[in-house]
């Protein structure tokens, strides 16, 4: 009973399987042709997908580098922008600067041509021995602005402070210079002592002839003091060493 029972279903079981092959054939190849695309295609997503990756890494370091590049560059724009602003503020200071020393050198420039000038007028009160000794100074000074504007404002401070030292220097000291000049129609010896460029006294080789001179525009003012002839040689006799020291009494007068 039990064989007769099994062997109709494995007849039907076959029978069902095979007619469900001959029926499902065409399916079954569109079927595995799929399967085969699929596979195809989840092999090329999974290459596409590793590549994505190391290309994503890659793009990943560039940005990288990209970003620090930038933050660099930004450092840089900054720090140049820092010293551009200091160079701009120190090209501003010294532009001030260089205004301000055109202005002191209009001054200075101003001031050196008063001092030539008012030089140049006191020339004709000095003595002939500072006068020869300032005569190589005063020839340089410049007579006409182009001139000056020609030998530089500080070479003719230069002139001027020579002239002013040689001035002062005379000033502090006695000095007897021994002249020729025409007394009575013949030329004497004469020398003449000045105290600085307060006061001078003359007198002749004979003791007959001297006098006081006081500074004065246009020359030195004589006054004729025949009657200190003798205190007067004694004087420079004196500071020349040729009598011994002695006091000697002769009149000052300084305006």
């Amino acid at each position: 009973m039990i064989k007769i029972k099994v062997l109709p279903l494995i007849a039907a079981g076959i029978a069902i399987a095979a007619s469900s092959s001959l029926f499902s054939a065409p399916a079954l190849a569109e079927t595995r042709s799929t399967l085969k695309d699929w596979v195809e295609l989840k092999k090329l997503v999974s290459e596409e997908s590793s590549k994505w990756r190391v290309e994503k890494e890659t793009l990943n370091e560039s940005i990288d580098l990209l970003t620090k590049e930038i933050e660099k560059l930004d450092e840089q724009i900054t720090s140049m922008q820092s010293e551009a602003d200091a160079a701009q503020l120190e090209r501003q200071s010294l532009n001030n600067e260089d205004d301000e020393l055109k202005q002191a050198a209009a001054v200075v420039k101003q001031v050196a041509s008063d001092l030539e000038r008012d030089t140049l007028q006191l020339l004709e009160q000095f003595p002939n021995s500072l006068q020869k000794k300032l005569k190589l100074l005063t020839e340089r000074i410049p007579k006409t602005p182009k001139a000056a504007d020609q030998l530089g404002l500080s070479t003719r401070i230069q002139y001027v402070i020579g002239i002013l030292g040689e001035i002062e220097k005379f000033n502090k000291q006695i000095s007897v210079e021994e002249t020729m000049q025409n007394i009575g129609g013949s030329d004497v010896a004469v020398k003449t002592m000045y105290i600085g460029l307060s006061v001078g006294y003359y007198v002749d080789g004979t003791r007959t002839e001297a006098g006081i001179l006081r500074p004065a525009k246009g020359g030195w003012q004589k006054e004729a003091r025949n009657d200190l002839a003798n205190e007067i040689a004694t004087a420079i006799a004196v500071y020349e060493r040729e009598e011994t020291a002695q006091f000697v009494n002769l009149p000052v007068n300084v305006n």
